[in-house]
């Protein structure tokens, strides 16, 4: 397997065209080819389960589910946790005031090896989360509870919290934390298109966002402010950005994402072009090509990042997901810099409340040495 897999990121690496080229020629040809209801991340929108905002109360996916995302699990020994103490259906809108309670705990043992060393075996502690949702009528308020890492200890932050009203006629306008619409919002936080683009697991930022779906379109816009709290002053951004999604078909989508935002430190502008893909027959295929720009407030200086991701999945079962995932990432003029990973995995949905992912990864990264890394996801989800 290990040597399969350097055979394999040797060739990609060897590409003529770049593989970020790649990824968006995908995203643009199905852009092409396909006419157009669902515009949703990630693979299960390919099981037909709808969109993101029909299995979560985020509506670009993430977070704490909603009954029927609980209840919409394939777990192979049956049973979901739907109807345990706490669940409440939410649908909207609520005749009275109605409470969804609910637990997010992420475990990942971790063993990497390169020719500098070995690191691990390790258990690493990725997440431990509460969270909430209260519905009436056409209101909706949800917030998270989190132990963060602060150093010597661990204290409770909120990653999200918001207040949300469902207009009749479908559009949602919230007002909090939220995590901002850009790209596929990806599970994996560590992919380049996520962590290095600024949308890794402490990246969300207050602001107000106007979620609306029609005709085969769903258009996220988003004006913010900022973290407010773990940025210090000068690198709080201000802007917005957009996503507008195209159904393709009954469970495909394409889409782009714009980002604009400025500081007293820098301004920054982003752009992303996306694919959510389902090949037949079970398989599918995620794809995102993504490229920002930074420029200092201060001086000329500039930086720019170009990072794609590809992810090719086969649905073996209802509750077995086996799938390859492709990511580049690199500084424009600084090949010094660039990454290139690929790895094997699979997402097995054991029970109702607990799924294992273990995963295979080779990482290429220029001027060190290559490694491999072994990781096993352990989800447990109330």
């Amino acid at each position: 397997m290990k040597a399969a897999m350097k055979t394999v990121m040797k060739n990609m690496a060897s590409w003529p065209v770049p593989f970020s080229v790649l990824a968006a020629g995908l995203a643009f040809l199905c852009c092409l080819l396909c006419p157009g209801s669902a515009a949703a991340y990630p693979q299960y929108t390919f099981k037909g389960f709808g969109d993101c905002n029909a299995c979560h109360y985020s509506p670009i996916g993430g977070g704490l589910p909603n009954r029927w995302g609980r209840q919409s699990l394939d777990p192979t020994f049956g049973g979901t946790t739907g109807d345990w103490w706490g669940h409440s259906d939410l649908s909207l809108p609520a005749e009275a005031p109605a409470v969804d309670l609910g637990a997010d705990v992420r475990l990942v043992p971790l063993f990497s090896k390169d020719s500098a060393g070995t690191e691990g075996p390790l258990l690493i502690p990725m997440l431990t989360e509460l969270g909430g949702a209260a519905a009436w009528q056409r209101w909706t308020v949800y917030g998270t509870v989190t132990l963060k890492d602060a150093g010597p200890s661990y204290v409770a932050a909120s990653r999200e919290h918001w207040l949300e009203y469902s207009f009749t006629d479908g559009p949602q306008l919230r007002l909090g934390r939220m995590v901002l619409p850009f790209g596929i919002r990806q599970p994996d936080h560590t992919q380049y298109a996520r962590h290095d683009f600024e949308f890794d697991k402490w990246d969300q930022s207050y602001g107000a966002e106007l979620d609306w779906r029609t005709g085969g379109w769903s258009l996220f816009a988003n004006g913010f402010v900022g973290d407010l709290t773990g940025q210090p002053s000068k690198r709080q951004e201000r802007g917005g950005v957009v996503t507008v999604l195209r159904t393709v078909g009954s469970d495909s989508s394409v889409g782009i994402s714009l980002l604009g935002s400025t500081s007293s430190a820098r301004s920054r502008v982003a752009a992303s072009a996306q694919a959510r893909i389902d090949i037949g027959a079970g398989t599918y295929a995620l794809a995102e090509a993504d490229i920002q720009n930074f420029n200092q407030a201060s001086g000329a200086d500039t930086l720019t990042t170009e990072a794609a991701y590809l992810r090719l999945g086969w649905f073996a079962r209802p509750d077995l997901d086996v799938y390859f995932e492709g990511g580049q990432r690199a500084f424009i003029d600084k090949g010094d810099y660039a990454k290139l990973r690929g790895g094997l995995g699979v997402n097995w949905q054991v029970f109702g409340f607990f799924e294992i992912g273990p995963q295979l990864i080779l990482e290429s990264r220029a001027n060190l040495p290559t490694r491999v890394i072994g990781l096993a996801q352990l989800h447990l989800l109330y």
